[in-house]
């Protein structure tokens, strides 16, 4: 079936249901979700989900539009509309968002993040097909995130004492239950869900896909946690540190690239570009593409870990990667590789946390990865050591945003895969937010100077 047929199949089903708005939903700069709402009739009447809907680009903090050019266009992305469980009469779809061209028609707008991607999915092509060899073959970048997240009650208290795969209380599971139907009704594939290390936090793994599709899906899955959150008079939040002594939340990324090419026999044949089958082992290409990674890390961190809160998790000794460095099995590492079967070979990059906006975070890790492919960059020998306790003379992540941004303004690559717009709007509203921050009195300066 078409991509065509099974959208128009979609919208049949959805006026059977019922559907009466559809909520055209973009992504800001920062990774949250905006929306504007049409009634389902006049989605169906005017085509418009071929033409596009107009928005006020100027009013959206981080896309750097002024006043005069406000003009921007939201075209929604057919294979994203689906049906919305906890609102009966509503479905969504995903749009990307475009700025009208003065000869007609659209272009790309500079500032979406999910262009951004897709921007830097598009080099896929030109950097493996030379290094594969095989002609007409397609290639994927495919993630797996691990999304993690605390549920508070309505005085933002936690609402467990529970640990590490324990079983969550009768209110927790039905919860949980009721998020997992939910990611099953909007088509996102997970593994597990399963209570996390820290009282009251929470954790869903996506199985792998292609980044656009997880991406958005990463973006739907928050919003389904804190809607479910909501009905259960509690409150969800992805904050990467909440609670001082205790674990933070983070957004491991489990990464790999995919080769598709047509076999003999009529079917598609897959290869993992990770894995040298005859060695059994990592290929060069992984090994190269993980020394991009750790090339980079310091200006990916400005991307993956992109609040003042985010650098209260990454500190020795609560299980989020200080060191720039990689391992095998090693959890202590920036970069770790899974053992298991070799089919899935994979690394996982064990810094980003859930603040951050998915569909930048793949970019520049991808970005970053490729460099590393191109350059045929040495990641060196995998450390195996605690890293925590015997780290050495290891270089380490910034140890604050303001840090972060630094390197960023010093990394062409990663600047280049956000784009020159992404890039310096991305800049300029986190260097006011450190600011902010920083002169703003908190609970903690009461606690500590109150009696100085």
């Amino acid at each position: 079936m078409s991509k065509r047929s099974e959208f128009m199949r979609k919208l049949r089903e959805a006026k059977a249901r019922g559907i009466r708005v559809v909520d055209l939903q973009f992504i800001d700069v920062f990774g949250n979700i905006k929306f504007k709402t049409v009634s389902f009739d006049e989605f169906l009447h005017e085509k418009e989900y071929l033409q596009g809907y107009g928005v006020d680009g100027s009013s959206l903090n981080g896309y750097g539009v002024p006043v005069e050019e406000s003009d921007l266009v939201i075209m929604p992305d057919p294979g994203t509309f689906r049906m919305v469980p906890w609102a009966k009469d509503v479905a969504r779809v995903i749009c990307d968002v475009q700025s009208p061209a003065s000869e007609g028609g659209n272009k790309a707008f500079d500032g979406d993040s999910r262009t951004a991607l897709k921007r830097v999915l598009a080099t896929l092509p030109e950097t493996l097909g030379r290094r594969s060899g095989a002609r007409g073959a397609s290639f994927e970048y495919h993630v797996a995130p691990e999304l993690e997240f605390f549920v508070l009650d309505e005085n933002r208290d936690k609402v467990d004492d529970l640990g590490y795969f324990d079983a969550p209380t009768e209110r927790m599971r039905q919860f949980l239950t009721e998020v997992m139907e939910a990611m099953n009704e909007m088509g996102i594939r997970y593994e597990v869900y399963h209570h996390e290390v820290a009282p009251s936090q929470f954790e869903f793994d996506f199985r792998y896909g292609e980044a656009l599709e997880i991406a958005d899906a990463t973006v739907t899955l928050k919003d389904i946690v804190r809607n479910y959150a909501q009905r259960h008079g509690l409150i969800a939040t992805f904050m990467p540190k909440p609670f001082f002594g205790m674990n933070g939340s983070g957004m491991h990324c489990h990464l790999n690239l995919s080769r598709y090419e047509a076999a003999k026999n009529g079917t598609v044949k897959k290869t993992n570009l990770f894995c040298d089958g005859r060695k059994k082992d990592l290929s060069a290409l992984a090994r190269h593409f993980i020394g991009g990674l750790l090339q980079h890390a310091p200006a990916i961190t400005a991307v993956t870990n992109p609040t003042c809160n985010s650098y209260k998790r990454i500190v020795p000794g609560w299980e989020a990667p200080v060191n720039i460095a990689w391992g095998r099995k090693n959890r202590t590492a920036l970069i770790r590789v899974p053992d298991g079967d070799p089919r899935a070979t994979r690394c996982e990059y064990r810094s980003p946390d859930p603040s951050c906006n998915p569909y930048l975070a793949f970019a520049v890790t991808l970005a970053a990865g490729l460099d590393g492919i191109r350059a045929r960059t040495d990641p060196g020998r995998p450390t195996e050591q605690d890293l925590f306790h015997n780290a050495g003379d290891i270089a380490t992540l910034p140890g604050s945003l303001d840090e972060a941004l630094d390197c960023l303004e010093r990394d062409p690559v990663v600047r280049g895969a956000l784009g020159p717009h992404i890039s310096e709007n991305f800049l300029l509203v986190k260097r006011e937010e450190s600011r902010q921050y920083r002169v703003r009195p908190s609970n903690v300066d009461f606690d500590m100077y109150l009696n100085v």
